[in-house]
This record gives structure tokens, sequence and C-alpha cells, in this order.
């Protein structure tokens, strides 16, 4: 099977996970953000004595670590100047013997989460030295006023900690590769005037990689990772890459390649990033029929958001592009390489299901919502506002199910019929009935219908995002039940975590009456039917339902 396709006072503003508050007609404050695109997340391995500041300080364990450093720039945005003047004689800062000056603690706090929304790697910077590191506004002031003798930032200044300085980090150390969301909250526990808070906290999906214990699969040439989407994300790793003999010298400076394989589906304008990844990356993409006959057709270190890579150019149809990316100076690290990324943003750039079951994984971390768009239900206008689209016409009715496993943010997922983003006639959608905040759902298409998939994010999350669809899996089983004292029945149900079911019982196998209605949170159900009955027999069936 097939699927076809037919085609109040305050303003927010949402920059690459940033949400700054509009100016507004309110006394003039400072007001500070943490500016996105100068994270730059990298992966590290550092070793430290016990008697070194960073472990003194307590923001790193002695021995070798591994470690997720980054840049972070706090902007002040606001209208007036961050005052907090000499440290000695200011409560809120604390002497630090090794550094042999004055940090402010509390300035931002530092986390990586998982899937599940849950903290696994905190950062434990203890102290900031506040100070004018660089204009950011066009017409800001020409001088610095702050410094570490006179602490804070000026309005339209930045103060800037790049990723080299110490405790610039979070300990992952032991951290399962995977999808992640990097958090940097600055003012964290309201200690410094603002005119708001609610734009302190920034956030960046990546990809972090296990340590390498020998080449990854996609090494060679030959083992190329190979995908044909329009749109799509595939991850990878640079550590332990080696070269090949007839492997052409890659641009820049590293030569621990790694390969895929892009199969254009279609003739038009192509980007290539590798934003997500957490190394420094060198893209390039080549044209030919083995690796000894390779002419290099794009490359590119840095154009891309956040010092990563990207590369534009003219696809054609059914053109092999084949794709090296190298660490630079053979930088180990975890790499996500994005075709077209929030390409189906637009309804009228849905990405057609490749199959009547599958998984694809992308971003919708630029997308927005289109005038016309239909609200998800039940959100009070808080979603549907970083939707990516799908689409597929089902060639045989059936039940089918689709979910966003996979996904590192808080995913909404709603099915449509109609033909235009003004007319969508909603069918089935979902918030959390899939783990760790992902959706899922269930519902009965109908031959030679146009179906409509929405993926978005809650309140406007967003990140990488993983959808899976096809047919449900197997059904719903029932383990040994047991006949308990007072004449009830224990019962075991088994099945997929998030499927629901409807329980009907019947005594003759003829007439089945409805009794219960279940939803699978942990892929085993126990429940006592408390029918104190002398019937004989009584026979129970579960019902996998929407």
């Amino acid at each position: 099977m097939k699927f076809l396709c037919d085609l109040p006072r305050r303003a927010w503003l949402f920059l690459g996970g940033a949400l700054v508050a509009a100016q507004s007609a309110l006394a003039a404050a400072p007001d500070l953000i943490i500016w996105p695109d100068r994270l730059n997340p990298r992966t590290v391995f550092q070793s430290f004595d016990t008697n070194d500041c960073e472990v003194v300080e307590g923001c790193a364990l002695s021995g070798q670590r591994r470690y997720l450093n980054f840049t972070t720039e706090t902007r002040n945005i606001g209208d007036a100047d961050l005052v907090l003047g000499n440290p000695a004689s200011n409560p809120n800062f604390i002497y630090a013997l090794c550094h042999q000056h004055y940090h402010f603690t509390d300035f931002a706090d530092y986390q990586l989460v998982n899937s599940a929304g849950e903290p696994v790697a905190i950062g434990l910077k203890a102290g900031f030295c506040l100070l004018d590191s660089e204009p950011w506004r066009s017409g800001a002031a020409v001088d610095r006023r702050f410094s570490c003798s006179n602490q804070g930032i000026q309005e339209g200044w930045a103060d800037l900690y790049t990723r080299d300085l110490s405790c610039q980090w979070v300990d992952i150390t032991g951290l399962p590769s995977g999808i992640y969301r990097l958090e940097i909250e600055v003012n964290p526990a309201g200690r410094l005037p603002e005119r708001t808070r609610t734009n302190n906290l920034t956030y960046l999906s990546v990809y972090i990689d296990d340590p390498c214990s020998g080449p990854p699969p996609n090494d060679n040439f030959a083992s190329a990772i190979t995908f044909s989407n329009r749109i799509e994300t595939v991850f990878g790793s640079t550590g332990c890459a080696t070269t090949e003999p007839d492997e052409p010298n890659q641009p820049g400076t590293g030569t621990n390649s790694i390969w895929f394989r892009w199969i254009a589906p279609y003739s038009g304008a192509a980007v290539i990033t590798t934003e997500g990844s957490t190394v420094d990356t060198m893209l390039a993409v080549y044209l030919g029929a083995g690796i000894d006959a390779l002419t290099l057709h794009r490359s590119d270190d840095n154009d891309g958001d956040r010092q990563t890579s990207r590369v534009s150019f003219n696809a054609v149809s059914n053109r092999v592009y084949h794709i090296a990316v190298t660490g630079v100076g053979n930088m180990a690290g975890g790499v996500a390489l994005n075709i077209n990324p929030d390409g189906n943003d637009l309804f009228a750039n849905a990405l057609l299901l490749p199959g009547a079951s599958g998984t694809i994984a992308g971003r919708n971390l630029t997308a927005r919502r289109e005038t016309g768009e239909p609200r998800f239900p039940g959100t009070n206008g808080l979603a549907s506002t970083n939707s990516v689209w799908f689409c597929g016409r089902v060639p045989v009715s059936g039940l089918l199910r689709f979910d966003t496993e996979g996904s590192n943010f808080d995913t909404l997922l709603a099915i449509y019929t109609g033909s235009r983003i003004t007319n969508l006639v909603l069918v089935s959608a979902d918030n959390n009935a899939g783990t760790n905040r992902t959706s899922r759902l269930y519902f009965q298409a109908e031959a030679g219908t146009n179906y409509w998939v929405a993926v978005d994010g809650v309140a406007g999350q967003s990140g990488f995002f993983r959808l899976n669809w096809g047919a449900p899996g197997p059904g719903p089983s029932f383990g040994n039940p047991r006949l308990l004292a007072d004449g009830s029945r224990e019962l075991n149900l088994n099945g997929s975590v998030g499927d629901r079911y409807r329980v009907e019982t019947t005594g003759d196998f003829l007439t089945w009456s409805n009794w219960l209605r279940l939803t699978n949170l942990t892929g085993r159900i126990q429940f006592i039917d408390t029918v104190n009955t002398e019937a004989r027999r009584r026979f129970y069936r579960a019902v996998l339902v929407p």
C-alpha cells in the first residue's frame, strides 16, 4: 500500500527558542535574554585535578569527564542599564579565592533535558562576572561602562562567556546517545531587576553521540546512510571515523569523514544543514559513481546557524548526492544532517508519506502558524504555532496508528481531511497518549480519502520530531485470570503503552456488553471485575479503539 497525496500590552516574538518580550509603554528597565545563536554546543573530554579551581568551586569532578560545553551571550534588550556596581559592597556577590575576583551567584542555570522533560545533566557554574563584552544593538553606547570591578550590562550590550571558559558546560559522562534539549535560563531566582522574566529561558535541541569504541557504521563510502525523502533528518557520529585510501581530500582540516547518500526525489532548490550537531562540522556534497571518481559539488564550514554547516543547490530528480561530514580538526561528536529542514512548514508543502507504514525524523524549529490554520483542540490558543505537515491517500480502509515516539519535545498530533488549509475537518487529535510527552492516536481510515497530518509543539515548543505510522501492531491479550475468594475476578491485559481499549463481557458469545474503557500506561493493566455472579461462564474481550 502506498500513500498518494493531493495537493494585551505585551506582544511576543520567537527567536530560535528564545521568547523575547516586545517593548511596551512601561518605565525604562533592563531586560535579559540568552541569545540562542551563540550557544554552539560541543562535546569534549577534559580532566581536572582535585586542586583545580573547577573542582574547588564545584562545577567539575576530578578525573576525566565528558562535557557538553557552549557559549552564552546574555543580552540586555531593555531600555535601561543593568547596574550592580562595586561587588565588594554588594551582598549578592561572593569572592572566589581561586579566580581572585567577585562572582554573582544565581545569574544563570544550565541543564540538559531528555525527551520526557526530565533534567539528566545539570550545570554547576557557581558565579559570573557581569560586564560589557560587546555591543549587539545598532546605536548602542560606543564605550564599555561595566567591568568586574563595577559590574552590570548596558542596554544594547551583551555579557559573553565563551565555551572555552571554566564551567561553561554540563557533565554528560555516561549519558546515552540521543536527542536532548539544552536549556539556559538567565536570572532564574529573580534576584536581578528586569522588565519581565518570561523571556529568560532559551533552549536548543542537540544530538549527543556515544563515546566511540570503533569506526561508525557509515565510516566508509560504500556503507553510507541512504535516504530519499524530500525532507528528513538523520543522525551520526564522527567519533573514531577514518579516511579511506581513495577518498578525496575533504575541505577543511578534518579527515574523520562519515558518509550519507541522498537520492533526490524532485528537481528544485535543496538545502542541507548540520544544525543540532554537537561537533564543529565541515559539510561536503559530491557527485560521481564511486569514491575514486567524486567531484565536489558544494561544501561549507560555518554558513549555518550557530556555526553549523549549510549548503544549497538546485537538485535534479533521481540524482544521487554523496554527502560527507567531518569534524573540523578531527573533532568528534554527534552529527544531525537535515535535508530541507522545516520544508513542510506550509500546508501546501506537505510531505508525502512514503509508504503504508514507516518512520521519518525532522524538525520544526523555524516552522510557523499560517493564516487560516486550525487551532489544535483543547489548547486555548497555546499551541499550533510550530506545525509541519504531511499527507497521504489511503488505498484500503482500516485502522491506522500515528505517533511521535522518539521526539524530544512535548508534541501535538492531529489528522484532518479537506483540500485547503481553510476547510480542514478534524478526524483525530492527541497530546500525551504516548510515552515521554509524545502523541499517539488511532483512526478508521477510508479508502481513497486524503488525510493531512500536522505535528506541532505544546505552547510553541520545537525541536527534533519523529513521526511513525502504520497499521496497529499485535492487539491486546489477556493473561491468566484469577478467581478471588469473594467471587470477583482479577484480570491482566497486555498491550502497547498508550493503547486505548474497550473491554466487553458476554456469557454466551452472542451478546457482548460494553463494560470498561482503559488506557494502557505501562504495557500491562491489572484490574478486578467485582461483579459477583453465579453464572458459570463470563468471558471478556478487549477491543483497540481510537
